[in-house]
């Protein structure tokens, strides 16, 4: 079964074609051309970790956990905090994963739980030493290297668990907004809704639109505001009927959402 190494980064420019040449690279060093495959990658909200979280957490609902490895390169936090490290390790479900100790791995933990969690190079964390790009020259190469074990028994310095940064994301978080402008929520909609519902939504605790619940929102008229059942994980969605809306700060990664009966 051929492993697949699957990259979420806020690189998008030619950052991004650099991840692909290590990977690439590392591969053909090991030989393992035709064993690894590298999956096109997932792009996340510039310095979100909630949006990076959420990415994570929504493609492991498509991907084998028992031969995926996740590559993170997104890293919006001080260099100067407590307990940064880099962090390979295992979810209990399989999962293997290559990070920053950020806090994006916080939600796939929470679901699939861990399983184990080493810290494989500290070079330059400490200031000390100069690194320009840690995704290139040591989580990429990294990431080849995991993809090209079975087990991580060779990962001797074994990392605190409780030392993991962990991302609380609050009922109600919206945790990505994708390219129609349609915002996906942390949130499960009550039960008892009936199609057509009026609700009145806020934002931050302030009053913002009147949404309508729908369980098919294109079957409501042309920009009307609904509410729904999305098909991510059946978290909530919040968008424009047939009407493109992304420059709305109110619907913005991060902010909270609540809603109430009108």
């Amino acid at each position: 079964m051929k492993t697949r190494i699957l990259t979420f980064t806020d690189c998008t420019d030619v950052a991004s074609n650099e991840l692909q040449a290590i990977l690439n690279r590392s591969i053909d060093d090991l030989d393992m051309d035709g064993k690894i495959a590298i999956e096109p990658f997932v792009s996340c909200q510039e310095f979100s970790t909630i949006n990076c979280a959420f990415m994570i957490r929504l493609l492991a609902e498509s991907y084998n956990p028992l031969n995926t490895v996740f590559l993170i390169v997104a890293n919006s936090l001080p260099t100067a905090r407590a307990n940064r490290a880099r962090l390979v390790g295992r979810t209990k479900n399989g999962f293997r994963f290559v990070a920053e100790n950020t806090g994006a791995l916080s939600w796939l933990l929470d679901d699939f739980g861990l399983a184990e969690v080493y810290e494989y190079s500290s070079h330059g964390l400490d200031g000390r030493a100069f690194v320009s790009f840690g995704g290139k020259y040591f989580h990429a190469p990294e990431a080849v290297k995991v993809a090209s074990l079975t087990k991580l028994d060779g990962y001797e310095n074994k990392f605190d668990p409780s030392r993991m940064t962990r991302l609380e994301i609050v009922n109600g978080t919206i945790v990505h907004v994708d390219n129609f402008g349609v915002a996906k929520v942390k949130m499960i909609l009550p039960t008892d809704l009936a199609e057509g519902d009026k609700l009145q939504l806020a934002v931050n605790g302030q009053d913002w639109n009147t949404v309508v619940f729908s369980h098919a929102m294109k079957n409501l008229p042309d920009n009307t505001w609904a509410i729904y059942k999305g098909s991510s994980m059946g978290l909530t969605e919040v968008g424009c009927v047939r009407k493109i809306v992304r420059d709305s700060a109110d619907l913005s990664i991060g902010n909270i959402i609540s809603i109430r009966r009108s």
